[in-house]
């Protein structure tokens, strides 16, 4: 068994690799280099190959780690573990999982988590379905500590116009529009003091054209924001969005959301992916979208 560090060179195998052994999941190349050279902690020493001796070129098993600091503390995170499944049970996981955690631990952190590394993630957890990863990871000593979902929506059913509601808040000096590249350094402020978490993501949606990103003013004064193609771009995601609380109850998210999933529609989506979810009821209302996909939240205390 060999273990390489990841390199622009391995991307299409590694891509392929993924695609063949993550049953629920895409990874075309162009993803892979979103959540590799892309990620903004993007780590060499933490992306680690193996390949088996007698196929030195087609790798069997990927791990991408990656330290991210929070507001309290830094976290390690397992952002990526494919393990060619004709290789399983070869302790091929093991051996990248715990080169990956020993370099995580000499950098100090105390804690990781599997998978959800925002604000570029590839998913918010584990999939039960991926019952292996499930058993492996609670083998190594992570412990379920919540869970969460995806849900999707479909573009084709949904009811788009919002005119009658937009004309309606115009009267409280209250405008939804498409963001312009003018407003991004304005926009971007006001996320990082009301919504940090997120700003990667909506920075992320001036890089398309047009901007992906439509914002809800009161008086020419930022209130809201919704997005899309901000993360795992090319693959029909919505988010990130947020509104200020005191405009919350006004139907100002329906709308921007609604915004969105036209733009993903006349994008060509069938489809919109609305991760890591929390308000299900809320999505529910206004999109019909439905539970796709459970993730179970997992988290280990390094000793």
């Amino acid at each position: 068994m060999i273990i390489k560090n990841f390199t622009e060179e391995h991307l299409p195998a590694t891509a392929k690799l993924c695609r063949l052994n993550m049953q629920l999941d895409i990874m075309p190349d162009f993803l892979l280099r979103e959540k590799t050279f892309g990620e903004p902690d993007y780590d060499s020493e933490l992306t680690l190959l193996t390949f088996d001796e007698n196929q030195p070129e087609n790798p069997i098993g990927f791990i991408q780690g990656v330290i991210k600091q929070r507001p309290e503390e830094k976290i390690g995170f397992i952002k990526l573990l494919c393990v060619d499944s004709n290789f399983r049970r070869k302790g091929i996981a093991s051996r990248l999982y715990e080169q990956a955690e020993s370099k995580i631990k000499e950098a100090g952190v105390k804690k990781i988590r599997v998978y959800e590394s925002y604000p570029n993630y590839f998913m918010p957890g584990v999939d039960p379905f991926y019952t292996e990863a499930v058993c492996f990871f609670e083998r190594k000593g992570f412990k379920k500590f919540a869970d969460t979902s995806n849900l999707s929506a479909n573009l084709l059913e949904l009811k788009y116009d919002t005119s009658k509601e937009e004309k309606s808040l115009e009267k409280e000096g209250i405008i939804c529009r498409r963001a312009s590249a003018e407003d991004k350094e304005t926009i971007l402020k006001w996320v990082e003091k009301n919504f940090t978490a997120w700003v990667h993501e909506v920075s992320e949606s001036f890089k398309n054209n047009p901007v992906t990103l439509f914002i809800c003013e009161v008086n020419g004064e930022l209130k809201a924001f919704s997005a899309h193609e901000a993360n795992n771009k090319g693959t029909g995601w919505f988010g990130p969005m947020g509104t200020d609380p005191s405009l919350r109850g006004k139907g100002i998210g329906g709308i921007l959301l609604l915004k969105c999933l036209e733009d993903l529609k006349n994008m060509g989506y069938v489809k919109a992916i609305i991760p890591w979810v929390g308000p299900i009821p809320f999505y529910m209302h206004y999109a019909n979208s439905k539970v796709e996909r459970v993730f179970w939240r997992y988290e280990k205390i390094l000793e």
